[in-house]
């Protein structure tokens, strides 16, 4: 089993100090931010469809119909359910675009870029998959056993977001807030896992 630090908090410091002086990372988030704070809102199909793009191309989130999927987001009317922070607009993105795969034509889940969209709109309330995050939590709870859950748990966001706090509060990292754990789970999770890169966050070179 791959060796793993206890995760305190010098070594979540640690990380994140990494993450943000990494100029492409950091870049990459920067640009991210600037984007959804100029079209905050999701009532125009070009607005939606920027943001999608963008994320699509960074973070390497494999939308195949990206008009297709901005025709969704904009019919879901969804921000006031993000201002809220509700748990389930993660599967409603997720899922009922009609985007489907060529082999057996059957619907794509879209998970791991229904976090990132809504997390990029409100940070304190969605935390954001990947397998980074997936491997490094996995890893915690085989050494540790921090939380009971599933591997198939993760991509359940209700269930998701509570091991991430339960990640926090059985290691005492409440101080940190899900932005900064999710830039340590990937940013650590990219060290110890690396023959992931590439299929990961961001494919800036």
């Amino acid at each position: 089993m791959m060796m793993i630090e206890n995760p305190t908090n010098k070594l979540l410091e640690e990380y994140i100090d990494k993450f943000n002086h990494d100029n492409r990372y950091k870049s990459a988030d920067d640009a991210i931010i600037n984007l959804f704070a100029a079209f905050p809102f999701n009532k125009k199909l070009e607005d939606i469809l920027l943001k999608i793009s963008v994320i699509n191309d960074l973070y390497s989130t494999n939308i195949y119909g990206t008009f297709k999927m901005a025709e969704h987001i904009l019919h879901l009317n969804i921000d006031e359910q993000l201002k809220k922070g509700s748990p389930y607009l993660v599967n409603n993105i997720a899922t009922g675009h009609g985007i489907k795969t060529k082999k057996n034509n059957t619907e794509l889940n879209f998970y791991s870029f229904a976090t990132k969209y809504c997390n990029w709109h409100n940070q304190e309330s969605y935390a954001i998959y990947d397998s980074f995050v997936e491997k490094v939590l996995l890893a915690y709870k085989t050494k540790d056993n921090f939380s009971d859950f599933k591997q198939t748990d993760l991509k359940d966001f209700i269930k998701f977001k509570k091991i991430i706090i339960d990640f926090k509060n059985h290691y005492g990292l409440t101080k940190f807030n899900l932005k900064e754990i999710d830039k340590f789970l990937w940013f650590y999770g990219k060290k110890k896992f690396p023959e992931d890169y590439g299929k990961n966050r961001t494919q800036i070179k």
